[in-house]
């Protein structure tokens, strides 16, 4: 199974910088927060999580939608032994070594979310990458699942193939910094449901 070892910048409970970029911060719980308080209606038995980061959605995930069976998936080592510490003690909390793309999953989900950050982004085109996604997620998501991922600034959703999206609510959030190094104050909740 592919996994990374970095060398953070700044690795903190607060921070994750790497080669100059926020890969996460804690300015970002607030709009976490809300997400997962409007998602909450979907009331999904089983959900995956792509990507730990600082573990500020693990935590809203388990407050908010309360799954009986949450498996998150981590692929860089530090954070993975992070995600580790989470799982422990904590019921239904399955921690993954490796890449979403390649794991094979005891059962489907109701839910997905997926915030990674590209640490080395492949060349292909974006929308290559887009349509992979998609049918990684049909492959994962239960028949009435969804597919969820952060939706930073005011700009349009991009659609995922073969998913309707619903954008759920646009909100402004407290401002923090995103990857780029831009500031950001507009949100929104959004997911995604397959075709049928």
């Amino acid at each position: 199974m592919r996994s990374v070892l970095l060398t953070f910048d700044v690795k903190t409970s607060e921070l994750l910088v790497w080669n100059g970029q926020v890969v996460m911060s804690r300015g970002e719980e607030p709009y976490f927060s809300v997400l997962f308080q409007k998602l909450a209606f979907l009331q999904p038995k089983t959900v995956l999580e792509v990507g730990f980061g600082l573990g500020i959605s693990a935590e809203l995930i388990q407050r908010h939608l309360r799954p009986i069976h949450h498996d998150i998936v981590e692929l860089e080592v530090g954070i993975f032994q992070d995600l580790q510490a989470f799982a422990r003690g904590r019921q239904g909390v399955r921690a993954i070594w490796g890449d979403w793309s390649t794991f094979h999953p005891q059962s489907q989900y109701d839910f997905i979310f997926f915030d990674t950050y590209d640490y080395f982004p492949p060349d292909d085109l974006v929308e290559s990458l887009r349509t992979r996604k998609a049918e990684r997620a049909r492959e994962l998501l239960t028949d009435n699942g969804v597919f969820c991922h952060p939706h930073f600034g005011d700009g349009d959703v991009p659609d995922l193939p073969g998913f309707d999206t619903v954008i759920v609510e646009r909100l402004q959030v407290p401002e923090f910094i995103t990857a780029d190094g831009s500031k950001c104050e507009y949100a929104a909740v959004v997911y995604h449901r397959p075709h049928h």
